[in-house]
């Protein structure tokens, strides 16, 4: 399967003053040229398939392919932020991972990692009726080997050494599409209150201290 889309909340994150991008799990290098159509940036990708590096030559620096649980990229270079959206859930180390890439990040560079909540309200809903099923894609995608909630999703970024300055989720109050101009504000406000509930996704941000 080959990947191919932009995850608002990250692309949002990314410092516009970041020169040099690294893509962790770049897909078919949507990202980078959604970066690159909106300020000059050097993307690169990291990759475990040939048809999605082959896909995200056209706009991406440089590709590396490479198996993920067995990191050892030793020409990545330095990067003012790294990208890890979705992608570490399904690594057998995403602990290590992230320790090994924290030594390419530039002083003061930012880490923006994104995280399917595996205790979002909808999954809550199907365990207490006594259903745990994979699926294929989504939050109980059966290529996922680790799972997370609110705090140790924040617990993964922070045991990288680096400083956790932010965290948020995003997702929905159950039954807000139905509540026409009230499931903006509805949402939001549960995503701020109940995040561990009411979000599908958390996004972290961490940066290395200078």
């Amino acid at each position: 399967m080959v990947y191919g889309s932009v995850n608002p909340p990250v692309f949002r994150r990314i410092p516009r003053s970041a020169k040099r991008i690294l893509d962790v799990g770049c897909g078919d290098g949507s990202l980078a040229r959604a970066i690159r159509a909106e300020w000059p940036a050097q993307v690169c990708g990291l990759t475990y398939s040939e048809e999605e590096a082959r896909l995200a030559r056209e706009g991406t620096e440089r590709i590396w392919v490479a198996d993920l649980d067995r990191f050892d990229v030793p020409d990545l270079g330095a990067f003012d932020c790294i990208v890890c959206s979705h992608v570490l859930e399904h690594l057998v180390d995403p602990w290590r991972v992230l320790g090994k890439l924290r030594g390419h990040l530039e002083p003061g560079g930012t880490l923006i990692v994104a995280l399917p909540n595996l205790l979002f309200w909808r999954n809550r809903l199907e365990m207490l009726l006594g259903r745990f099923r994979y699926t294929q894609g989504g939050l109980m995608d059966r290529t996922h080997c680790k799972f997370f909630d609110w705090d140790t999703a924040a617990e993964l970024v922070a045991g990288s050494g680096l400083e956790l300055v932010e965290r948020s989720a995003h997702g929905a109050w159950p039954g807000s599409h139905m509540l026409g101009p009230l499931k903006k504000p509805l949402d939001r406000f549960a995503e701020n209150t109940l995040p561990g509930l009411c979000g599908w996704q958390f996004v972290l941000v961490g940066r290395m201290k200078r």
